[in-house]
């Protein structure tokens, strides 16, 4: 192919010492400079470790762009008054060469570095038995897959290069470069990561008390996520049933994913007259670190991480306020039904609001309790409440929620599982994971799963009947809903496999008037995964192409057009043409 790529010669320089350049604009240029980096092979440890953390560093910029692109042109997030042009274009779906924030440079530097890395790092080197540099490598492969991922996504497609590109003979042919629409982009990025997928990462402690693997794009649940999005595009059930394997995998192995709705992990009213509550987000992936699975990590000497600059009102006038929740986000948790159950008195009391949202009335003590948003008490301006500071308990410090660009947590890891068993055609298994979670009392339970969903041994991707996942056992599944609207699963009035008045679930698009047959439960079940998706994890990052994927998957665009007109009705019809829900490449 003719891709030329403009090369910009700046140099990373990674803690221990190898210089990297980075590419970036797919532009041409007569430029004549070049970075010198022949013959550097990483052929020791410190190498290598070194090496992969500057690669982790130049992640970064990514992590804000992934939430501003990732939100922004969903149904959750909006602007403020004070938003620069630039956040208010990409709302609006206009896309211009001069905004930052639509540059592809960042993305094309990351998978540069990575291609001299892998190139250049020597995996044969065997120390105590163990390829010492096999676990690195098989990092540096899922972080260049993520970030190709991401590049498709946005842009509909990407330019793929193997080589790294140091001089301008690199830039102008000799290095082979091809340029990949985004769905073939998927099953070449499947096949370039799989042969690594039982390839363990390097272990090297604690960064700012996170470990190390959190830092690194998982293996596992990147390749689950492209084959959930194969079967999207697809139709094919085998992607599903792939994806659902691994999904169910990293339950089992993951101790802190079993127990699903408890503890730090949900945000519940303290009694029964509804006046009291305790939980939050920040205390979920702050408090208890195993929630998060994956993230980017910023700088911690940051006075204030640049998220939290973009969606917290910090003074009266802040002019970096720009991103805030829309109506519609609000909305969504507001119109949720809380339920309440008195066990002594078998009865149940109702309340309005998912408190994922907005449990923000209980005080620790110390400092307000924050869900997903609150408000700016000064003149009460809504605020995304995701990146401010919470005090950890046992801390007397405030912490930056804000510092980290969470990629995966365990929340996202049940719903894209859900969302997997559901692809299979298997929709109250589904909604099994959105009511009741799947321990061993559910799953025997005809009356609330279908027998004929059941898989016969070898039951690889859906075994829960051992004593663990019981009611008696240490790591209990429940219900993902149970995370903000209290004691879901002893309702048998709104929160229905068929619920009797479809007008209740307001928030669904795309659902059938009746559920007459499997085909419209599974439509239904799609829709409530998809609201979920919204209730557990919004302004994280993940929220348009979560809709771009359950509005392929039924086949046409109007599912996405109608979710992100909830937030700007004038946006639905600009949607229905696929073609403007990715970012055009820069020009030439």
């Amino acid at each position: 192919m003719k891709n030329k790529i403009k090369i910009y010669f700046w140099a990373v320089t990674l803690i221990g010492s190898c210089l990297f350049t980075a590419c970036a604009d797919m532009l041409e240029t007569d430029s004549s400079r070049y970075i010198d980096a022949a013959n550097k092979r990483f052929d020791s440890a410190n190498d290598s470790l070194y090496s992969l953390v500057g690669i982790l560093k130049q992640l970064q910029p990514l992590g804000e762009k992934y939430v501003v692109l990732g939100e922004l042109r969903g149904d959750l997030m909006d602007v403020t008054s004070r938003a620069s042009l630039n956040f208010k274009a990409i709302s609006n779906f206009e896309f211009a060469d001069d905004n930052s924030y639509l540059s592809d440079r960042e993305y094309y530097a990351v998978i540069n570095n990575c291609n001299y890395y892998l190139k250049n790092v020597d995996t044969t080197i065997v120390s105590s038995g163990n390829r010492v540099m096999l676990g690195e490598y098989a990092a540096v492969k899922a972080i260049r897959a993520w970030v190709y991922l991401q590049l498709g996504l946005n842009y509909g497609k990407a330019i793929w290069f193997e080589d790294p590109i140091l001089t301008v003979d690199d830039m102008n042919g000799k290095v082979k470069t091809e340029e990949i629409a985004w769905e073939p982009l998927l099953k070449k990025l499947l096949d370039d990561i799989t042969p690594y997928a039982e390839i363990e990462y390097p272990k090297y402690g604690n960064v700012s008390d996170r470990p190390f693997t959190q830092l690194i794009i998982p293996n596992s649940l990147l390749r689950s996520d492209i084959l959930l999005w194969l079967g999207a595009t697809t139709g094919s059930a085998f992607y599903y049933e792939e994806a659902a394997a691994i999904y169910y995998r990293l339950i089992r192995e993951n101790t802190a994913a079993y127990f699903l709705g408890g503890g730090n992990y949900l945000s519940r009213y303290l009694t029964v007259d509804f006046q009291g509550n305790t939980g939050s987000y920040g205390d979920m992936v702050l408090a208890d670190r195993n929630e998060t699975l994956s993230l980017i990590l910023y700088d911690a000497t940051l006075e204030i991480p640049t998220l939290s600059k973009l969606t917290l009102p910090l003074t009266n006038n802040d002019i970096y306020y720009h991103l805030k929740p829309a109506q519609a986000a609000i909305d969504l948790w507001s119109n949720e039904k809380y339920f309440y159950y008195v066990e002594n008195d078998r009865e149940m009391y109702y309340n309005r609001g998912d408190l994922r949202g907005f449990c923000n009335v209980y005080n620790d003590g110390n400092n307000e309790v924050k869900g997903s948003y609150s408000y700016y008490t000064s003149d009460s301006l809504p605020y995304i409440a995701k990146y401010s500071k919470i005090s950890v308990s046992g801390n007397n410090e405030n912490t930056w929620i804000g510092n980290s660009a969470f990629i995966y947590r365990v929340g996202t890891l049940y719903l894209r599982y859900a969302e997997a068993l559901n692809g299979m055609g298997k929709p109250s298994l589904a909604f099994g994971i959105l009511k009741y979670g799947l321990r061993k009392e559910i799953l025997n339970d005809s009356t609330k799963i279908s027998k004929d969903e059941i898989p016969v041994s070898p039951n690889w991707y859906c075994d829960f009947t051992d004593d663990r996942y019981s009611l008696t056992g240490n790591q209990t599944q429940r219900g993902m809903h149970r995370r903000g609207s209290g004691d879901i699963e002893e309702d048998s009035i709104y929160y229905a496999f068929t619920p009797e008045t479809l007008e209740e679930n307001l928030m669904y698009y795309g659902f059938p008037k009746s559920l007459a047959n499997k085909n419209d439960s599974i439509l239904f079940v799609d829709a409530m995964i998809c609201k979920e998706l919204g209730l557990e994890s919004a302004f994280e990052g993940n929220r348009f192409h979560d809709l771009m994927r359950f509005s392929i998957r039924r086949g046409g665009e109007t599912f996405l057009a109608k979710w992100v007109g909830r937030r700007n009705p004038a946006l639905e019809s600009k949607l229905m043409n696929r073609n403007n829900w990715f970012i055009p490449a820069p020009k030439k």
